[in-house]
């Protein structure tokens, strides 16, 4: 199971290693997908790949240790059928979670995807579009 989460760190625990010792704790690996730290604290979108009950546990830690966990309940939608590919969104997603397949046709891979909507509004057909639920 692939689930995406934003953490929000004050400023005193922007300091402190607490996702390195989650891992250690854990073993199960995170990957940061985006991280942005400013003088009023912090946020990290994390993207955790692992079984259920191992996902809850992660979630857990950080709570203790004083983060603040917003699971995120989100979808990127790319409609193949309206999907032309030509390529308008490609260059902005700085995740390359579209990118062209051999092909020649526009492809997404979401559990790359930060939401951060720049490819929306890029597309002429508007064949992307963000579903929110939850």
């Amino acid at each position: 199971m692939i689930k995406k989460v934003l953490l929000r760190y004050s400023t005193q625990r922007a300091t402190e290693p607490i996702l390195a010792s989650v891992i250690k704790q854990t073993g199960v690996l995170l990957n940061i997908l985006y991280a942005d730290f400013t003088s009023r604290g912090g946020e990290i979108l994390l993207s955790i790949d692992a079984p259920e009950q191992d996902v809850g546990k992660v979630i857990g830690l950080l709570k203790q240790r004083g983060v603040e966990v917003q699971e995120l309940k989100r979808v990127i939608q790319l409609d193949e059928e309206k999907c032309f590919s030509c390529g308008a969104c490609l260059s902005l997603c700085p995740t390359r979670a579209l990118r062209l397949a051999d092909d020649y046709s526009v492809k997404l891979e979401e559990d790359k995807c930060i939401y951060c909507e720049i490819c929306v509004p890029s597309c002429p057909v508007q064949a992307l579009k963000i579903s929110k639920y939850g």
